[in-house]
């Protein structure tokens, strides 16, 4: 019978802290977005709830058993039809949680070990509002049944995620930085930067119309982006030693010139 492995106390709380740390951020980031930034700065003035007269009539009252019927209910924290589409509100719910909990956890453990890469890691965290942006619109489109810029959003979605895969891998230093990662971050940002140009960004942030959240908004977008290829082509010319204007190969150049021409023009006309 094999004894089981030991493991030294200070891994083990090092295992603990980066669990509890991991738990915590994906705890607060909802609280962050409703709790802050959208009771407090974007919608301040919006009236208190009266719980004791309020009523609802279009919830089904299903996860209620029968406790409840149909008709006009009383005031709940939260309440959920039992419908497909909360199915897949709930699935890509534990979806992120899931996989948030496990990134924060592993970025913990790289600190701890001391194998982590401060650049790529200030990049990941840049990374969160985009990617949470994206999961908010996804449950609003199917919670409202407003499918109309469900394609377009996964565009942005699936490019944006391939992006945070390279710059979650490159945060830990035991993975090389090489072409295809960097390309990879690169490419996407561009084709981000390219397409918001085109779109929104140049009428809210350089015509400065609209509404100031919307400004504010698509500022959280362009500028993870920019910093997302200079930050990438810096590291990228130290790890070659060599300036940062030579840290891509003409070869390199032309295959990001390629991919970017490519996804713009599939943004664009296509989703």
């Amino acid at each position: 019978m094999k004894s089981p492995i030991w493991t030294p106390p200070s891994q083990r709380q090092g295992r603990l802290s980066g669990q509890i740390m991991a738990a915590s951020l994906v705890a607060i980031v909802p609280y962050i977005h409703i709790g802050i930034v959208n009771k407090i700065f974007w919608v301040p003035n919006k009236p208190p709830v009266n719980r004791t007269h309020c009523q609802c009539d279009c919830f089904d009252t299903v996860f209620k058993g029968s406790y409840e019927r149909l008709g006009k209910t009383s005031y709940k924290h939260i309440y959920f039809n039992a419908t497909f589409e909360m199915l897949v509100i709930w699935v890509m719910t534990l979806g992120c949680i899931i996989f948030s909990y496990e990134a924060f956890k592993r970025l913990y453990n790289l600190y701890h070990t001391g194998i982590l890469r401060w650049r790529m890691l200030a990049l990941f965290i840049l990374d969160i509002y985009p990617n949470y942006y994206s999961f908010w619109m996804f449950v609003n489109y199917t919670n409202d049944g407003f499918y109309k810029q469900f394609l377009h959003q996964l565009f942005f979605t699936v490019t944006e995620l391939f992006s945070t895969w390279n710059v979650f891998r490159l945060c830990s230093k035991d993975c090389d930085v090489d072409s295809v990662s960097a390309l990879g971050i690169i490419s996407m940002s561009l084709i981000h930067i390219l397409l918001g140009g085109v779109d929104q960004f140049f009428a809210q942030l350089i015509l400065w119309r609209d509404q100031p959240f919307q400004r504010f908004r698509n500022l959280g977008f362009i500028l993870p982006d920019i910093l997302h290829v200079v930050i990438t082509i810096q590291l990228l010319a130290k790890e070659r030693r060599t300036k940062w204007t030579r840290a891509l190969t003409p070869t390199e150049y032309k295959t990001l010139a390629g991919v970017v021409t490519f996804g713009f023009l599939i943004g664009k006309f296509v989703f």
